[in-house]
């Protein structure tokens, strides 16, 4: 059995995407979500009040607000998204919409894309959670862009974690964790055995601080969907 971080939002339906896949699972939150709605307010009046080259949609949660702003737009701007899912779900909005997504979904993947860096994209808004990484914004004000960042949400760590059966840490073959943070809250709720279990996450970044904090059997599956992982589950370990 193999325990899954993801936040309590997606929490069922990841779980249960992995057990119609035949990977026995449960799935874990360590973290909730919660929305900042006057941010969300904001992003639209900052399409209103002057052009906006480009749009980044970090992950699915700034999804809703990114729907939003583009419906007070006459000309949408180039959107990014992190992840296929964001991505999915801003076509499920707009289907005309072309929405541009890095083939590594992060925020490294993001800036290796030649649109972004294009001498015609120069005001840039990212649409993120509070509390995530600033790299996004650094990189690309560097680079001369002028770049609004809006966080639209946040994630508010449980009192408890909330796990979709009951568990025993014995039975646990490999841990999917889908964040950093989720990754530290599990390490910090539970004993150190789990730091001597098989993890895989999700970029290169999130393994090197595992492996700062002792785990030794750490890989990376490049995408964070549900089918990427468990496509990676299946080619890698016994299930």
């Amino acid at each position: 059995m193999f325990l899954l971080t993801r936040p309590l939002p997606k929490l069922n339906t990841s779980t249960q995407a992995f057990l119609d896949a035949g990977i026995n699972v449960t799935g874990v939150a360590t973290s909730d979500i919660h929305y900042h709605e006057h941010a969300c307010e904001q992003v639209i009046e900052r399409l209103l009040s002057r052009p906006v080259d480009a749009i980044i949609v970090t992950s699915v949660y700034a999804v809703p607000a990114c729907i939003k702003s583009l419906k007070t737009t006459n000309k949408a701007p180039t959107v990014f998204a992190v992840g296929t899912t964001t991505a999915a779900l801003l076509n499920e909005a707009f289907p005309s919409l072309r929405v541009l997504t890095p083939s590594q979904h992060t925020s490294e993947g993001i800036l290796a894309m030649h649109q972004v860096n294009e001498a015609n994209c120069k005001e840039v808004v990212i649409i993120k959670g509070e509390g995530g990484r600033n790299t996004l914004q650094y990189t690309l004000e560097k680079n001369g862009k002028t770049v609004t960042p809006f966080c639209v949400y946040k994630r508010k760590q449980l009192a408890t974690p909330v796990y979709t059966k009951n568990w025993k840490l014995e039975d646990v073959s490999g841990i999917i964790a889908t964040s950093e943070n989720m990754a530290m809250q599990l390490i910090a709720s539970h004993s150190t055995h789990i730091l001597t279990l098989p993890w895989v996450t999700v970029s290169e970044r999130i393994a090197r601080t595992l492996k700062n904090y002792n785990v030794a059997n750490v890989a990376v599956c490049e995408r964070a969907t549900d089918q990427a992982l468990i496509a990676w589950v299946k080619d890698n370990w016994e299930y």
